[in-house]
């Protein structure tokens, strides 16, 4: 109980940090936030997340800078000024080391679902397909307040015993709260972006959520930076071939759909919504987060 306890007060501070990525974040502040001493709070963090603080954050301001220079129009300078990195020279030098090329290279030839207008990247060449078209519908999300448990990796197969038994906790404590009904949603929440860094990587919550602040030594109470348009589809679980089915979707999606409404990927999470249905399946709304294009 004691190791739960320790995780959900770290997922204080990785929710602070990931709210004020692009902020100093120092030890002191992160400690504080989580109700350590900064001392024993460098331990517990690296025993909860295996990484240092240090290599933690610094990754995730990486990330989130290739994230930008996948799919922005950005000048290099000022993403490293804006996340905190002394010089572009100092970006550089760190961004190499994580990506092995410098932010131009990678600018210029990483590897993406749907390019930038100026990219020289090859892309698959998608057509209008009526079928895969009307399964796309635009919503509106809030900020997602939620009681959550934290997973890395995910898999191409959707096969994850660690993701899998993270929501029968999350179920548990449904019923043992009598909290299963309309008010509660089971959705699941991938905070990294897979064409940045592998999936094995990918930080994913499943969650469960709830109208306002929710204490348990169990989970963790998380709010996510959710709130803006999304673009979904709804794809049945019991589907043959699932995980082709799923990777069918978000290639047009990302290679047709986005280009044609002339939009693009949004920086916020992933979510993906579970709706069970009267028969039994399970329905999964899949939801991309999406931002008008400048051009």
């Amino acid at each position: 109980m004691k190791y739960a306890s320790y995780q959900r007060q770290v997922e204080m501070a990785l929710e602070y940090a990931e709210h004020n990525i692009d902020s100093d974040l120092s030890l002191e502040t992160l400690s504080k936030i989580a109700g350590f001493s900064p001392y024993h709070f460098h331990r517990i963090f690296h025993s909860v997340t295996g990484k240092s603080l240090h290599q933690y954050i610094l990754e995730r301001k990486l990330n989130c800078c290739a994230r930008l220079l996948l799919y922005d129009e950005c000048d290099i300078t000022r993403i490293a000024l804006d996340y905190g990195f002394a010089s572009s020279s100092s970006f550089a030098r760190s961004f190499k080391k994580r990506f092995g090329c410098t932010p131009t290279q990678y600018k210029r030839t990483k590897e993406r679902r749907y390019p930038l207008p100026s990219s020289k990247v090859a892309l698959q060449e998608f057509m209008f397909d009526p079928e895969l078209e009307k399964c796309f519908y635009e919503a509106t999300l809030p900020e997602l307040r939620t009681v959550c448990i934290g997973v890395t990796g995910l898999s191409e197969a959707w096969e994850n015993p660690e993701i899998n038994q993270a929501y029968e906790q999350i179920f548990t404590w449904l019923r043992e709260n009598k909290r299963i009904g309309p008010g509660a949603r089971i959705c699941g929440i991938t905070i990294d972006t897979p064409e940045v860094g592998d999936l094995s990587s990918c930080r994913y919550y499943a969650c469960a959520t709830v109208e306002s602040y929710v204490h348990d030594e169990r989970l963790a109470y998380r709010v996510f930076k959710t709130s803006g348009a999304y673009i979904c589809c709804k794809i049945s679980r019991g589907s043959k071939d699932f995980a082709s089915c799923f990777f069918k979707h978000m290639d047009y999606l990302y290679g047709f759909y986005m280009r044609a409404h002339n939009l693009f990927p949004d920086n916020r999470p992933f979510v993906e919504f579970y709706e069970r249905i009267p028969d039994g399946d399970i329905y999964i709304h899949f939801c991309v987060p999406v931002k008008n294009s400048k051009k």
